[in-house]
């Protein structure tokens, strides 16, 4: 292998607790330095057959160089080759050398093995924009065609990343909500089974419309065409899947479903450009209104529990929702007043005496 310029990563710092692994073990920083820069070589694209041998010869020396690059190969599985537009694709393999290697070499941190990957990926931001093919920023909503003809709609701050490679069509919500209606093209690719993953499960698609919402330690999906079979990733070897019909909606964790219930507009009012009130708080109305903005958006404890009912209009899709509006709105529904410092820094309080 010629030298070239690399990223040094420097040992770990006595008491720090860094450590570089790789399918479970400790590794080498000079190994995984190696995997990362042949990584880049390789999959730039424009790798020669004397590196392709020399690549091979590296490899098979010794069974650490083999277990780091199958660690690199697992992580970035849903990276490679589906979405040459997605955001994934570009920041992996359109960056300068040097910063890609730099992010192949932050996948040995701390992660090892492939479940580990997953983990960092579900709970990181920064993994979720390298992985994510498509994403959505706040108060966004976003329709795309994936390659085998699904339309898949994403909601505000939600993020996928595809890998149609055999044996499925995989999709993988890293967070947000999306509404899938898939698609059946003909020849082999119709016929892959059409998987959804979250960090609770899998959900397989039987020809059908649903909803999937990716929440903190559950996930929830509803089903408005066809259905869907639900496998929970812990569920006890040997259990039945949860088969989901339309006009059905379901919370499931990581060991169980909960009990189905009937699903109807709510579930679909995100993908209409509506937010859905029913019966609730007003504290837990404004953490899902702060999904649709960026900035500090707080309530007085005061009335954080009065309860309210509506249908708020967010805006056309394509566009950026209008929260500003929303937050207008309520000193109609209830006893309050919105405090504004600036557009990113709102409070709403009790109404003043007299004002409501």
């Amino acid at each position: 292998m010629t030298k070239r310029s690399t990223c040094r990563l420097a040992a770990p710092a006595p008491g720090t607790g860094v450590q570089l692994r790789a399918g479970g073990a400790p590794l080498d920083a000079s190994v995984a330095e190696a995997a990362a820069d042949w990584f880049t070589r390789l999959h730039g694209g424009a790798a020669t057959e004397a590196e392709k041998k020399s690549w091979s010869q590296w490899h098979d020396a010794h069974a650490d160089h083999a277990r780091a690059w199958q660690h690199l190969q697992s992580i970035t599985g849903a990276l490679q080759g589906l979405n040459a537009d997605g955001v994934g694709y570009r920041t992996l393999h359109a960056a300068p050398a040097s910063a890609s290697r730099r992010r192949l070499l932050g996948l040995f941190v701390g992660v090892g093995t492939a479940a580990g990957a997953s983990w960092i990926v579900t709970r990181t931001p920064q993994w979720q924009q390298l992985a994510a093919d498509y994403r959505s920023g706040a108060g966004e909503r976003q329709r795309h065609t994936l390659p085998d003809g699904t339309e898949l709609l994403l909601g505000t701050r939600s993020a996928v990343a595809l890998n149609f490679a055999r044996p499925e069509r995989r999709v993988r919500l890293l967070q947000g909500e999306a509404l899938f209606t898939t698609g059946h093209p003909p020849g082999e690719l119709g016929e892959l089974p059409f998987v959804v993953e979250t960090a609770e499960g899998r959900i397989r698609a039987l020809g059908t419309r649903f909803t999937v919402r990716q929440n903190s330690g559950k996930t929830q999906v509803a089903v408005f065409e066809g259905a869907v079979e639900i496998h929970p990733v812990d569920a006890s070897p040997g259990s039945t899947p949860l088969r989901l019909d339309a006009g059905q909606v379901v919370v499931f964790e990581r060991t169980h479903a909960h009990e189905p219930g009937a699903a109807g507009e709510r579930e679909l009012a995100w993908s209409q450009g509506q937010l859905w009130v029913d019966n609730q708080r007003l504290d837990d109305f404004l953490v899902e209104l702060g999904r649709y903005r960026s900035g500090w958006l707080r309530v007085d404890p005061a009335v954080a529990g009065l309860r309210f009912s509506g249908v708020f209009p967010l805006g056309a899709e394509g566009g950026v929702a209008n929260t500003d509006a929303v937050l207008a709105m309520l000193p109609s529904s209830l006893p309050v007043q919105v405090r504004w410092r600036s557009h990113w820094w709102v409070k709403v309080e009790a109404a003043h005496a007299g004002s409501h």
